[in-house]
């Protein structure tokens, strides 16, 4: 993610819809994307794979 503060407050940016829907892409199988969010800011988007095992 770029190092650039996106604002909530009035109106989501064209900017930060193409992060989150960049995030939500690279979620294959199993994952999750977190916001967060300070001040009203998001200040992180964070990506997580989760690979399953197999059951025995």
């Amino acid at each position: 993610m770029n190092k650039q503060q996106y604002s909530i407050n009035e109106s989501i940016s064209k900017v930060l819809l193409d992060e989150i829907i960049l995030a939500l892409k690279t979620v294959k199988s199993y994952g999750s994307v977190e916001i967060y969010i300070q001040k009203g800011v998001v200040t992180q988007i964070t990506v997580r794979k989760i690979k399953k095992t197999p059951a025995q």
